[in-house]
């Protein structure tokens, strides 16, 4: 989100097979690279020369970048955007029950390989799980 005082310029990237090609449409300033880290490069480059500003960000202003793909690429883009955020969730719940569950088990008096064995984790990993929750062995 861009700050009151924050110039927002959004900068487009369309590859024509060769190049990413860039365009602010406000101003008009276009560039390109190669890849599309360069192009990024170059189009704030660009825009900062176009503002005569030797850095954007203290200049207050924010380059939004939109990638301009076809729209089944996109789409498909979008999916695993989409999924790769719900796995990381998930990871994170898995994560969660991990540490109940060695906790759990730890407090049965079970060894760190045998709650390892249990869980389908190293006893390293529990040995850090351990460390972690302030339980010392």
């Amino acid at each position: 989100m861009a700050d009151q005082g924050t110039t927002r310029y959004v900068a487009t990237y369309t590859h024509d097979d060769r190049a990413w090609i860039v365009q602010f449409h406000g101003p008009d300033i276009a560039t390109f690279g190669r890849t599309l880290p360069s192009a990024k490069r170059y189009a704030r480059s660009a825009l900062a020369v176009y503002l005569e500003v030797d850095d954007l960000k203290a200049a207050g202003v924010e380059v939004v970048d939109s990638i301009r793909l076809p729209t089944e690429i996109s789409d498909e883009i979008h999916r695993l955007i989409d999924q790769r955020s719900k796995v990381e969730a998930l990871r994170g719940e898995v994560a969660a029950a991990t540490r109940r569950a060695t906790a759990d088990l730890r407090r049965m008096g079970l060894s760190t390989r045998d709650v390892g064995e249990i869980l389908g984790i190293s006893g390293a990993r529990v040995a850090q799980i351990d460390r972690e929750s302030g339980r010392s062995e």
